[in-house]
């Protein structure tokens, strides 16, 4: 078979595998991303820990007693 007459199921298979390049670069991408959010999410998660104390504190004084004495 010449290069030129290439059966339907190899062209087939040809579009499949560049597809899965294309979608393999592409989750490469989001990867990286994702991986970067990992800063952000910890920044997050320690000034919620930061704003629960502080609410804590306001409600002690508001009250007039600390939640862990009972």
């Amino acid at each position: 078979m010449s290069a030129q007459a290439r059966p339907p199921v190899e062209t087939y298979y040809d579009g499949i595998a560049s597809d899965l390049t294309t979608v393999h670069r592409e989750l490469a991408g989001l990867a990286q991303e994702v991986g970067g959010l990992g800063g952000c999410v910890e920044a997050l998660d320690e000034k919620i820990d930061r704003n629960q104390a502080l609410i804590i504190e306001l409600l002690t004084q508001l009250v007039g007693r600390s939640p862990d004495a009972g």
